[in-house]
């Protein structure tokens, strides 16, 4: 089945499924660096705001032998646990003032996303773009967040400086900071992927499963998680782990962490949603930190959260953030 065919057809399927609560349409959505989705788009007939799921890994699965029914069903499933609060009201987006204090922002490539830059307020930063959004969380789907864009702007009558500015006062309350190191980070990522795919998920004062759950991660990771005193290698990303690459920009933020240390950092761009820092202890070689970055973009990120090829370095002395 073609993907044009398919998406007119799950669509259909979906809405029989609903009925006609539900106006759904689909849509070609550009997100980050150039990626263009197709999305179905569920309105309430009573609610504000619209849910997308994007179709197009469900098509890949389709195409590699999952039964059509199956794919429908999934995408309900997906929907009726992700579906916006009934009683969320947007009407406080048409306030600045409202809107200040859920004000955050993300770091995206500059040159990947010149077309989506051209309907957004944005500065540059190195070879990055910061863009803005108003984040929203919710105990049932966690942290969403509407991109802001120039329609916004004109709307609220506001300076992209006074937009900076707002957000970076906001940004250490909204989504705080997370300084771990790379063991503790994969370990808390891998018991978590373990606990999901769990049928039934152990409670939080269960000591016997949380104890087999720390000593299956510990094992698949490939080392003792309280184990190697002498790290270099640390994850610098938010609370939400939610495009946490941004949190290099919170004042004074890098300067603390290299402080405690007592040393430089080279930056990897791991990903939107975090990014690595390196300890300078003056022995590497900056050519295969490159090659190192590169390598890793190219086969483990996707391609919607690439952030940068690039190595960036910070110093203490001068409190900055420089590309290598």
């Amino acid at each position: 089945m073609e993907f044009e065919k398919f998406l007119e057809k799950v669509k259909n399927a979906v809405q029989a499924y609903f009925g006609e609560n539900l106006r759904l349409t689909v849509s070609n959505v550009l997100k980050n660096n150039g990626v263009t989705l197709s999305g179905l788009i569920f309105m309430c007939e009573d609610s504000e705001v619209a849910s997308t799921i994007y179709l197009n890994g469900f098509y890949e699965e389709y195409s590699q032998g999952q039964p059509f029914g199956e794919i429908v069903r999934r995408i309900c499933a997906v929907y009726e646990e992700n579906k916006p609060d009934q009683d969320l009201n947007m009407d406080f987006f048409n306030d600045y003032a409202k809107v200040r204090p859920k004000l955050a922002c993300r770091l995206i490539h500059y040159e990947k996303n010149r077309q989506l830059l051209e309907k957004l307020p944005h500065r540059r930063f190195l070879d990055m773009a910061v863009v803005y959004c108003c984040i929203m969380m919710s105990d049932r789907i966690g942290c969403a967040c509407v991109l802001i864009n120039d329609s916004h702007m004109e709307l609220w009558q506001a300076s992209e400086e006074q937009l900076y500015q707002d957000t970076m006062d906001n940004m250490p309350r909204v989504l705080p900071v997370e300084f771990s190191s790379m063991d503790d980070f994969m370990f808390d990522v891998i018991r978590k992927a373990i606990q999901d795919k769990m049928e039934e998920p152990p409670e939080e004062d269960s000591e016997g499963c949380q104890a087999m759950l720390d000593e299956v991660a510990e094992i698949l990771v490939g080392w003792p998680k309280k184990e190697n005193p002498e790290r270099k290698m640390y994850i610098l990303t938010n609370k939400q782990r939610f495009y946490g690459a941004a949190s290099i920009l919170y004042p004074g933020v890098l300067k603390k962490y290299a402080d405690s240390l007592g040393c430089d950092f080279f930056i990897f761009p791991s990903s939107v949603h975090e990014v690595i820092l390196l300890t300078d202890t003056g022995i590497e070689d900056r050519e295969h930190l490159y090659d190192m970055v590169h390598e890793v973009n190219c086969q483990n990120v996707p391609q919607e959260e690439l952030l940068s090829d690039s190595v960036y370095y910070f110093s203490r002395e001068s409190g900055r953030i420089t590309i290598l």
